[in-house]
């Protein structure tokens, strides 16, 4: 299995003052300090032997704070040089397309080999849409439409579009790519069937980030590759988003996710405003959203969410070993994306528990075996000669 660590800014201490609209009143950590320590964490990420990092996409809120991942990725491609680089994600929506290629072909060169591995979704939150006047209700059409020239500007010399969001004419990507499967290689994050749909009809690759049980990622992983097979592309593996503590002790394992993992749940909900009754109310496209809010489904509390605490990488090593081995049997992960630093962990205990992740749990995770198991293809589907399916 492979093992990559997502490196993402969360200035949890400022979520009071910014939620309160106290905008007078300085904030108890400035952002630059917040940045620091996640750089630092950053920098521990290929010493530690780690496969990759990955960086996400948001702004306006002490959430994520990464206004532009290939920025964020192109510093570490400068700083690092034998692991991989990811976007968790690059929200498509807020792009243009043409930009975006000549951006994931620039750093794509730089990385002189090394694979990208390009993330791409969506987006959530309406504050981040409004502040881009970006309209929400065409989020989906603006990712399909998206996806679709990608796929053309990073194998094509010469390529145009003609969509009803996006006229193109003729032109190039230059500096032209390096890698040749940019897209190929490319993953879609998504939870419901209206994202999967428009990912995996694409052909991408399998990316679950948000808040689900295990069991409901095996039903999304056997969904997408029903889609995936419907439009001519094999069944896949899914990379899975997870949160790391890793120490001896139980009790303190138990204290990190009823405080720091429950305050991070929060303050998601918070960003996207799942605890807004009437925040994705007629929105298009985001109605299964709505649904689950209005049925007490979408905050940071309830039985979901503690079944999804407990099957997080936060524990004893033998801990954090087992739970790995249940995700892969239920959702044929191939690889997996932990996050160290979250919901207020003081900066030296997130460091401790990276580095005893390292030491402790990294080598097992790696040498374990993914293969794909039979309830995550589709029915009737015939596996091919020489493929393991369990």
């Amino acid at each position: 299995m492979k093992v990559g660590v997502s490196i993402n800014t969360l200035n949890t201490a400022d979520w009071d003052r910014v939620k309160a609209q106290d905008w007078d009143r300085p904030a108890v950590r400035p952002d630059w300090e917040a940045m620091r320590a996640t750089m630092k964490m950053g920098d521990l990420v290929e010493p530690l032997g780690f496969d990759s990092l990955w960086s996400s996409e948001h702004f306006g809120t002490p959430y994520g704070m990464v206004p532009n991942p290939l920025q964020f990725l192109t510093y570490w491609a400068g700083r690092t040089q034998r692991i991989e680089l990811g976007s968790l994600v690059v929200v498509l929506p807020w792009w243009n397309p043409v930009r975006l290629a000549h951006e994931i072909a620039f750093l794509d060169n730089l990385m002189e080999g090394r694979r990208l591995r390009l993330g791409v979704g969506r987006g959530v939150a309406r504050q981040e849409f409004d502040v881009l006047g970006v309209d929400q209700n065409t989020a989906r059409e603006r990712v399909a439409e998206g996806i679709d020239i990608l796929k053309r500007a990073l194998s094509q010399e010469r390529w145009s579009y003609d969509g009803e969001i996006w006229q193109i004419p003729e032109n190039s990507i230059r500096p032209q790519w390096r890698s040749p499967d940019i897209m190929q290689n490319a993953l879609g994050a998504a939870t419901g069937p209206e994202s999967m749909d428009v990912l995996a009809s694409r052909g991408l690759l399998q990316l679950f980030t948000t808040g689900l049980p295990p069991e409901k990622v095996a039903e999304n992983v056997k969904y997408y590759n029903s889609v995936r097979l419907k439009n001519g592309y094999a069944p896949s593996q899914p990379t899975v988003y997870m949160w790391g503590y890793c120490t001896d002790s139980a009790d303190e394992a138990a204290e990190v996710t009823e405080t720091n993992f429950k305050r991070y749940q929060q303050e998601a909900a918070d960003h996207y405003g799942f605890n807004d009754a009437k925040r994705f109310e007629g929105l298009k496209g985001y109605e299964r959203y709505d649904e689950q809010i209005k049925a007490g489904k979408g905050g940071a509390t309830g039985s979901q969410s503690l079944e999804f605490s407990q099957m997080q990488f936060i524990g004893t090593p033998e801990k954090i070993l087992e739970n790995a081995e249940k995700l892969q049997r239920l959702t044929s992960a191939c690889e997996v994306v932990t996050i160290f630093q979250y919901g207020g962990l003081s900066d030296i205990r997130a460091e401790k528990s990276m580095r005893k992740f390292a030491a402790d749990v990294l080598p097992q995770l790696q040498a374990m075996k993914t293969p794909m198991h039979a309830h995550c293809l589709p029915d009737g589907y015939s596996v091919p000669t020489g493929v393991a399916a369990e």
